[in-house]
């Protein structure tokens, strides 16, 4: 009995649903819930009463659905309505059977349905867009619907049919949502609660669980006053347990969160409980795939000790540098987590290490030192002395060397030995020679955005002319202290943030030309990459330097500074600004260069590929009043490759009324 009476009422329920989008059909275009017959059908109505019974096929008509809403309302609605996907998904329906016709008959409207097919539709659409219009924070929504039938007179009554028995089709039915959203709902109030360790911490003023704490609160993506949106909503529950998982807490969940929506006073109170679980630290170190390496090369990176609080971002950075030490093809460290035992997790690193040795053979040209082929060769771990030789050899058309550079493996404190052997030859614009030979050892310490590295180094330069004068010839033992500070999104191409190198170096010279003696050298090189509106891009540099000595004291010209090229002043020969000695360019005491460039994506389908204009101004000089600004303009072409920004541009020299061609691989801090 009780069963049959849910039935009577779910259908009497029905039918009260049914008459009401029936009802609504009719408010609008004069439609009654019946189907109003034409004068063709009034023929079958006198068969029918003769003893001739017929029924008739539901009648299809066209229709069309618009949305109106402020905007950006009206396009949500219109990508998630079900009614809208079903207009779109039958118009490339019709418009995929029309295309395979070959235009000559048009295909038959997918968009025809029965008017009690197109009712069922209509009844789910104010249901949905109430849905849509809530996770937008909009709770008081009004939506209409308008229907506008030019099929059916003002009676009721449909057009005649055709001559071949079916409804005019020549005019769709208009179907019109119609949206008042109201008040957006704001948050007044957001409030966290813990469980679990972190609030024993917290009761016990723990200053590190107190920390964590205010920063969850201080980068809660929903603060008050902002308007509530559920997706929003969402990511901001996901971001802060993240954060909660990151540090110390990777077990840690959402016991319950709400948001209590008032609809009359339009804001939301958001209620957040989050159960830390424990706490976990970090415990010993497991390192599996290890061959020819030592394990110190792995350990000796390690940003933590044992027993230190679990962190993912110290994880997450040992991998990395693991990964930039040159010794493995592949590395993955994973934590292995056990509730039981929180406050030693072992830490699991795999590794394949990259083949001993390396050989390879280079050939490549740039408009600053022109044609050229390499060989070099690397070995990872020589007679097992935990140490990096490579070994290069290059040979050009305007500069030639030899490099034997040594890096030891990592040493505790993230620190590196190095030492490096190198001779070079450089043909200058004037035919000139300048012949270098350097001996340096130092270390290196490399921090997550800082890298510093220490060194003493002796240095021989000579500079002779076509004519075989010698220039200058000075030798020097010297110490440079030189930090690289790095905070941008990408080492390889940057687009946004600022690179800056410092060096400072101080030393002592021996000349064969002139007086020998003490000397200071200080050179710094700042870049900032700043991205603008619409796709545009901004690049500025700036580089000076300065040495500090008698006028009569000589420092080897590897030591002083010159201008023009590629990554200096465009639109002038590579190391043609400087001071002329003899009728040869040498380098100057002084320097100041700055350049600014912008750029844009030439097509808005490649990003990668950009035009720029820019321009470059400086000089190098032997003292700071002779300095002169020169200036260079020009254009060119980027290309945003792997391996790192390509390069063309066509610059002029405005002090030579010169135009010259540039081009370049790679970033130069």
């Amino acid at each position: 009995m009780v069963r049959w009476a849910g039935v009577f009422i779910a259908g009497l329920l029905g039918s009260v649903a049914w008459l009401s989008v029936g009802a609504a059909w009719a408010q609008t275009t004069g439609e009654v819930s019946a189907p109003a017959v034409s004068g063709a059908a009034s023929a079958s109505d006198a068969g029918a009463a003769a003893g001739a019974p017929v029924r008739r096929a539901p009648r299809p008509v066209d229709w069309q659905l618009t949305v109106q809403a402020p905007s950006p309302l009206d396009d949500l609605l219109m990508e998630n309505l079900d009614l809208a996907r079903y207009q779109r998904e039958a118009q490339q329906a019709q418009d995929e059977a029309s295309e395979s016709q070959g235009g000559e008959d048009p295909a038959p409207s997918a968009l025809r349905i029965t008017r009690g097919e197109l009712r069922r539709l209509l009844a789910e659409v104010p249901a949905q867009a109430r849905a849509l219009l809530e996770a937008e924070g909009y709770f008081t929504a009004q939506v209409r619907i308008k229907v506008e039938d030019a099929a059916a007179d003002g009676n009721g009554v449909a057009t005649p049919a055709t001559a071949s028995g079916s409804a005019s089709l020549a005019t769709p039915v208009l179907v019109q949502v119609v949206v008042e959203p109201g008040p957006r709902t704001v948050i007044s109030r957001v409030q966290f609660v813990y469980e679990g360790q972190l609030d024993t911490r917290l009761s016990a003023e723990d200053a590190e669980a107190k920390s964590l704490t205010e920063d969850i609160a201080d980068n809660w993506a929903l603060p008050q006053d902002e308007p509530f949106r559920q997706s929003d909503w969402t990511t901001a529950k996901n971001a802060a347990l993240a954060r909660l998982r990151a540090d110390t807490y990777p077990m840690a969940s959402w016991s319950g969160t709400s948001a209590t929506v008032d609809a009359q006073a339009h804001t939301a109170s958001l209620f957040l409980v989050a159960d830390s679980g424990p706490a976990f630290a970090f415990g010993d170190v497991r390192i599996e795939g290890l061959e020819r390496q030592p394990p110190s090369a792995v350990l000796n990176l390690a940003p933590f000790r044992a027993g230190q609080p679990y962190r993912e971002r110290q994880v997450l950075d040992w991998q990395e540098r693991l990964q930039k030490v040159n010794l493995f093809e592949s590395v993955y460290v994973s934590p292995v987590l056990d509730v039981n035992h929180p406050e030693a997790t072992p830490l699991i690193v795999q590794v394949r290490e990259a083949p001993i040795q390396e050989a390879s053979v280079g050939v490549g040209a740039s408009s600053d030192n022109g044609p050229r082929v390499s060989f070099e060769h690397l070995h990872r771990n020589p007679f097992g002395q935990d140490w990096q030789v490579r070994t290069k050899v290059q040979l050009g058309l305007r500069v030639s060397d030899g490099l034997v550079d040594l890096l030891s493996h990592p040493w505790p404190g993230r620190k590196r030995g190095l030492a490096s052997a190198q001779v070079s030859s450089i043909e200058d614009n004037d035919n000139a020679i300048t012949r270098t030979q350097r001996l340096k050892v130092g270390r290196l310490r490399e921090g997550e955005r800082l890298e510093r590295t220490d060194y003493v180094e002796a240095l021989r330069t000579s500079v002779r002319s076509a004519a075989d004068l010698l220039v200058a010839d000075a030798t020097a033992l010297s110490f440079t202290s030189q930090w690289i500070f790095r905070d941008v999104d990408s080492q390889v191409l940057p687009t946004r943030g600022t690179t800056t190198m410092v060096a400072l170096t101080g030393g002592r010279s021996i000349s064969a030309l002139d007086e020998s003696g003490y000397f200071g050298r200080v050179h710094g090189r700042f870049t900032a990459y700043v991205p603008l509106p619409a796709s545009w891009q901004l690049q500025f540099r700036a580089e000076g330097g300065q040495v500090l000595a008698r006028d009569n004291v000589s420092v080897p010209d590897a030591l002083l500074f010159r201008a023009g090229g590629d990554d200096s002043i465009r639109g002038y020969a590579f190391r043609s600004i400087g001071v002329e000695r003899d009728g040869v360019t040498t380098g100057g005491r002084v320097l100041g260069t700055g350049s600014i460039e912008l750029s844009h994506p030439l097509w808005p389908g490649v990003p990668n590929l950009l035009g720029a204009v820019f321009m470059d101004v400086g000089d190098s000089a032997e003292r700071i009043d002779q300095w002169a600004l020169k200036r260079g303009h020009g254009v060119g072409i980027r290309w945003r490759s792997p391996v790192g920004p390509f390069r063309i541009d066509i610059a002029r020299g405005v002090s030579t009324d010169e135009w010259r061609l540039h081009f370049s691989v790679g970033v130069s801090l």
